[in-house]
């Protein structure tokens, strides 16, 4: 659960569903955003300019025409040339269960971070500024009409967000290396890996894990070691300190603080967990990882 005290961007409602997009315009010089997070999905589509996007403490460099994904929860910060432009398609979890395409984000979102961002073609390209301005066109015409009327021109916005999806997750796939294993939602360890993104909080056993996805704790690590290179308790542990990371960046919290919103009660036992892992205090983590990202 969520510490009250994280500042976590939310999504204005366009009609009867959270679909937003905005477009990225040429500035008089070099800008950069403030470090950030959300509890929405975003879509970058970068048209032309240069840069870095950090997404969750990995620099991401932009490399027009590209796409750049950023899933909830996910600390990110854009710095970017004057002359950059894209889209940026933004969408809630209400839009995306409305669409009925609910497996395309797994297969977008889902797997290594550095697989998070990959090129696009100049025919992809003009699929995507198609279909984002068929879905501005309709938000445009949804605004300020009742809900009533706003309903159908709402439906059309969501089937123009399903297809864009699912075309980007298909370029996604295509652009991951030669023997890369195909995004199966029902894959064991896919399923593990979302399954440990909702749970890492509250549950930390693999056997709780492997229980779930009806597997003996011994099979479940040999699955996820084959495919990811890690133990599965290696993951969770990933998992819980990444989202340590994100806090010390953009939480305003104390140590203690940060501690009790992992669910860990006792703060030293988080200190020496994290120096392990890191081979420095939170602390110090913090101090450094903040001065370089400027927060």
């Amino acid at each position: 659960m969520p510490h009250p005290a994280i500042p976590v961007h939310h999504l204005p409602a366009q009609g009867v569903h959270t679909v937003r997009v905005e477009r990225i315009q040429p500035a008089r010089g070099t800008v950069q955003n403030e470090v950030h997070r959300h509890d929405f999905h975003e879509v970058f589509f970068f048209l032309t300019g240069t840069g870095e996007h950090m997404i969750d403490l990995e620099p991401v460099p932009l490399q027009p025409p590209c796409v750049h994904l950023v899933a909830p929860g996910q600390v990110h910060q854009l710095t970017r040339s004057a002359d950059a432009t894209g889209i940026v398609v933004m969408f809630g979890e209400s839009a995306l269960m409305a669409t009925g395409q609910a497996s395309p984000v797994p297969a977008l979102f889902n797997g290594e971070a550095r697989h998070r961002a990959f090129a696009l073609t100049p025919a992809m390209l003009a699929e995507v500024q198609g279909l984002a301005g068929s879905i501005e066109r309709e938000l445009e015409q949804a605004e300020g009409l009742p809900a009533e009327q706003a309903g159908p021109v709402d439906g059309v916005v969501l089937n123009y967000l399903g297809i864009l999806l699912m075309k980007s997750a298909h370029w996604r796939q295509a652009a991951l290396p030669k023997g890369a294993a195909p995004m199966d939602q029902a894959d064991p360890v896919q399923r593990f890996v979302r399954l440990v993104e909702r749970n890492f909080l509250e549950e930390r056993q693999v056997a709780a894990y492997a229980r779930d996805l009806a597997l003996s704790a011994g099979r479940l690590n040999e699955l996820v070691k084959k495919r990811l290179g890690k133990s599965a308790s290696e993951v969770i542990q990933d998992r819980l300190l990444l989202e340590a990371k994100r806090l010390l960046l953009h939480a305003d919290l104390s140590m203690k603080e940060v501690s009790y919103a992992l669910w860990i009660q006792d703060p030293a036992y988080f200190n020496r967990l994290f120096k392990k892992a890191t081979g420095l205090t939170p602390a110090e983590y913090r101090t450094q990882v903040r001065e370089k990202y400027k927060r």
